[in-house]
């Protein structure tokens, strides 16, 4: 008996190893026969053909797909001059995605006076939308069309550079299609067709990040000036385009700097100060001169979901803010709760609580405490990862689905990062240690030579800062409880680390 069940194993083994050398072999025919008759730039343009096709079928073929409204964008609105058609919140919050809005305000409606590079875009679509229509009917889909002519020129860039390190058409075919599951998904697209900022982040985080890898191979100056000129425009958009994201310029800039050694002209040495200056600038400007994107909600939650919430002792923790330990009832106390706590605007929590701390007590407290701190970045992993706000239906009423119902069409990575992908801050620490181990090679903080070869781990390091910045500047403003709807930013960027690791390792290991 024990000799027949050794056959088996072996016998199964033996198909196994011939199984493998059969598709290895095939791979290696395939590679031979595609010698020469590919590049990493037709690879790109595939990959941008296909996600053309699955993100017009998404956003403007029925049914039509979008993000519903939430709220937080009202105010954005109405300083484009766009309002909702129905004046019942029901009807516009949460559960369906509206396409068709009014131009027209209502006798009870105030102009918005928001000033953010998102009205660039809301402003060339009403002005896309009077062109052809000539009404006073605004359609969201307008704006969806120019983030996605916006979106694949982006796309290309991406999924080139990443395909500019390849070896061999198998490997070159894994990467491209990779870049099309991840970046093309329905829960990254269906932004365009929605008034939040993410679709914005997403475009620019995407031309920067390709730019910056553009650098990797020796070319023209022309080229190289107006790579640079792509990440100082996109980064001025996502910088300007939220308070939030206003630190995000110092990163960027740190990053542009960086590029100096990559040729060494006077005309490319003061073009990178200058461009560094210039999102510094933009930075301060947008720290000092945009309004809070936090409420005093925010501020009780940064407490309350926050330094209370990762505390082990909430009693001895209010007495650093010297605040009077029997607050402790209101640890891990959110507004939001179903049946609520504490109410937002209640006043009775101002006296003796609320005004005896402020946004920068709390920010030293994390400094004090580090491990509170990475206690809650990693509760802001898991809540970064998934790209889809929950809260917020994908369809039309007129569909005929279920209230806050999500596509599920195209979602594969989505899904995959939902159900598969660990949401710890474990998961960000290997995909720190393998990006160092992997692009480290040559690599240098002083200027050398020639230094195009480190400008992936460069660009990893902005993206992996930016990521940490979206997440720190959440947490000491509002605790875990707007997580879901202010950290885009964080799964984007673990998105593109994730890219890349892939990438690198398959170009290392030569497996294909």
């Amino acid at each position: 008996m024990k000799n027949r069940e050794d056959k088996g194993a072996a016998s199964y083994i033996t198909f196994l190893i011939k199984f493998l050398q059969r598709v290895r072999s095939r791979i290696n025919k395939i590679n031979s026969i595609m010698e020469g008759k590919y590049s990493p730039a037709l690879l790109a343009f595939a990959v941008t053909v296909l996600a053309a096709l699955t993100t017009i079928l998404i956003l403007f073929l029925p049914n039509y797909l979008g993000v519903a409204n939430d709220g937080s964008t009202d105010e954005v609105m109405r300083s484009a001059g766009i309002y909702y058609m129905e004046k019942d919140p029901e009807q516009n919050y949460g559960d369906y995605f509206n396409k068709t809005y009014t131009e027209v305000a209502s006798g009870t409606e105030v102009h918005g006076k928001v000033l953010n590079s998102q009205l660039i875009f809301f402003k060339a679509a009403k002005a896309l939308d009077h062109l052809f229509t000539r009404d006073s009917i605004f359609d969201i889909r307008f704006l969806g069309l120019i983030y996605f002519l916006l979106y694949l020129p982006a796309l290309y860039l991406i999924v080139r550079q990443t395909c500019e390190r390849v070896k061999s058409f198998s490997e070159g075919i894994l990467i491209a299609g990779a870049g099309l599951i991840i970046f093309s998904d329905v829960g990254y697209v269906t932004y365009f067709n929605s008034f939040y900022p993410e679709a914005l982040w997403f475009l620019a985080m995407l031309y920067c990040v390709g730019a910056f890898m553009s650098f990797q191979n020796k070319r023209s100056v022309y080229k190289d000036l107006a790579a640079l000129i792509l990440i100082l425009v996109s980064g001025s958009v996502l910088i300007s385009s939220r308070r939030q994201c206003a630190v995000m310029g110092f990163i960027l800039a740190v990053t542009v700097i960086r590029l100096i050694s990559v040729r060494r002209s006077f005309i490319w040495i003061g073009g990178c100060a200058a461009g560094a200056f210039m999102l510094s600038l933009l930075s301060f400007i947008c720290i000092l001169g945009y309004p809070s994107d936090f409420s005093e909600t925010s501020k009780l939650h940064a407490m309350t979901r926050g330094v209370l919430f990762c505390s082990a002792d909430p009693a001895r923790t209010l007495a650093e803010f010297g605040i009077d330990p029997s607050y402790e009832l209101l640890a891990d106390a959110s507004a939001y709760d179903y049946l609520p706590f504490v109410k937002s605007g209640d006043s009775s929590l101002y006296h003796g609580f609320m005004d005896q701390y402020s946004i920068s007590d709390i920010g030293v407290y994390y400094l004090r405490h580090p491990g509170s701190l990475i206690g809650m970045i990693d509760v802001s992993i898991k809540q970064g990862m998934d790209m889809r706000r929950s809260n917020c239906g994908n369809y039309e009423k007129e569909a005929g689905f279920p209230e806050k119902a999500k596509s599920l069409f195209w979602s594969g990575w989505s899904s995959f990062k939902e159900l598969s992908v660990p949401k710890t801050a474990g998961y960000l620490f290997l995909l720190t240690g393998s990006i160092i181990f992997l692009f480290y090679r040559g690599y240098s903080i002083r200027p050398v030579k020639d230094r195009r070869n480190a400008v992936f781990l460069d660009m990893l390091f902005m993206v992996l800062f930016s990521l940490l910045s979206q997440s720190i500047v959440v947490i000491v403003n509002s605790g875990d409880a707007e997580m879901v709807q202010r950290l885009f930013l964080v799964g984007l960027s673990i998105d593109i680390m994730t890219y890349c690791v892939f990438a690198e390792l398959l170009h290392k290991l030569g497996i294909v």
